[in-house]
């Protein structure tokens, strides 16, 4: 028997992911002296600025894991829109690093902020164990680029790595932003052939 659970809904969906620069070792030194909760309220923080600061109807803020996020936005969001939102969520969570973090750490890594990855398309919608849940490349494309950025990049913070199509799509105005054509191969996409992508820095 089928249920309404049970049905496939497609959507399509901008897929943005991304997570903390040397999340591990900032972990480790605050656990070390006990101050794991500057850490904690910047998350908080972190979460209730998407929630509420990022003027985007519709934005989802679908998954968090650890120190990365999943953000799912309808798909005609504006590049100047979804650019102005990551700008002004990377410089609050700057703040945030150098005020109630930094100050607390031991040792401080070179390099500290986000980096995100970003693609478009269509994505299936279910409800698993109570829970809606999303499946699709657009999902794995964005994760895996978030994750390369980093690749051979020594001051990855505060940059986006994005899929051509949803590059083109987005109509983001370059003038504004640097912005450069890059390969990079990714896990498990496309037989891990190297692919091309749009890198751009954002202004924090």
């Amino acid at each position: 028997m089928t249920r309404v659970d049970d049905e496939l809904h497609i959507e399509e969906k901008l897929v943005v992911c991304f997570d903390m620069c040397s999340s591990s070792a900032i972990l480790e030194d605050l656990l070390a002296t006990d101050n794991l909760r500057s850490l904690r309220d910047l998350l908080i923080s972190t979460k209730d600025f998407i929630r509420l600061k990022s003027h985007i109807p519709g934005l989802l803020l679908y998954k968090f894991i650890g120190d990365g996020w999943i953000l799912l936005f309808p798909p005609r969001t504006s590049g100047s829109a979804l650019l102005d939102f990551l700008t002004r969520l990377s410089k609050r969570f700057s703040k945030g690093l150098a005020n109630s973090v930094v100050p607390r750490l031991q040792s401080t890594p070179d390099v500290m902020g986000l980096t995100f990855g970003v693609d478009k398309g269509r994505l299936v919608r279910t409800r698993m164990m109570e829970q809606v849940e999303y499946i699709g490349r657009a999902l794995n494309v964005a994760s895996r680029l978030q994750g390369a950025i980093k690749d051979k990049d020594h001051n990855p913070a505060y940059k986006v790595l994005i899929s051509k199509h949803a590059y083109t799509d987005l109509a983001i105005p370059v003038e504004d932003y640097s912005v450069e054509p890059v390969t990079r191969k990714l896990r498990n996409i496309q037989g891990g052939k190297r692919l091309e992508f749009m890198k751009l820095k954002l202004r924090v």
